[in-house]
């Protein structure tokens, strides 16, 4: 009786890992934290590849790549880019002209921030979106006025993709990241659970 309880809430504990979230945290144009969540942030080197080019991905300090669903021109703020927000001087990758991107994370990314500022110098919304359904939307200046959009997997959960748009285009950079841990399977671990039960089973009828 009591393995079975003890198999029932396994099972109970299995449902709510697979129910796991994302969080999502606008910051406004307030320079970076070190940690988002429970995760510390690994923020992105200068990117090697020529200015005012298009790009499709950019490296993570992590390994592996972000990547855009459509060509971004490579800017930096004081090159080819007019302003942005706390005194960053980076790099960021403007859409030039279209109003929406979708960015691909790295596998195995637990926790993601970035920046995103308006072409035309007022002020406009920007909302960045999750698959899960997280959604972020902050009025955000371009002059000067790049806002922060923070998002982490809660549980073991994982970043896979985030949509950015407006009614605008617009610039995103000034990334961040952190690993996460890939959870157990929620069918391996009850087949796990289950063999265990089967040994001690197996146990008590040959001792």
């Amino acid at each position: 009786m009591k393995r079975a309880v003890l198999l029932t809430l396994a099972i109970a504990w299995v449902a709510t890992v697979a129910q796991a979230d994302v969080i999502g945290v606008g910051g406004g144009p307030a320079a970076p934290a070190g940690t988002l969540g429970s995760y510390t942030m690994t923020p992105f080197g200068l990117d090697p590849s020529p200015l005012s080019t298009n790009v499709t991905s950019v490296a993570s300090p992590l390994g592996g790549s972000v990547d855009f669903d459509i060509p971004l021109v490579h800017h930096r703020v004081g090159s080819g880019w007019a302003t942005w927000s706390h005194g960053y001087t980076g790099d960021v990758y403007y859409t030039n002209g279209a109003m929406s991107v979708t960015m691909t994370m790295p596998g195995g990314t637990g926790a993601f921030y970035f920046y995103a500022e308006p072409n035309p110098f007022d002020l406009y919304e920007i909302t960045a979106t999750t698959p899960a359904g997280t959604s972020i939307t902050q009025s955000v200046h371009g002059s000067a006025g790049a806002a922060y959009y923070g998002f982490y997997g809660t549980d073991g959960d994982l970043l896979n993709t985030i949509t950015v748009s407006s009614g605008v285009d617009f610039a995103v950079g000034e990334f961040g990241i952190a690993g996460g841990v890939v959870p157990l399977p929620g069918a391996a671990l009850l087949a796990s659970i289950g063999l265990g039960y089967a040994s001690m089973r197996l146990r008590r009828r040959t001792a």
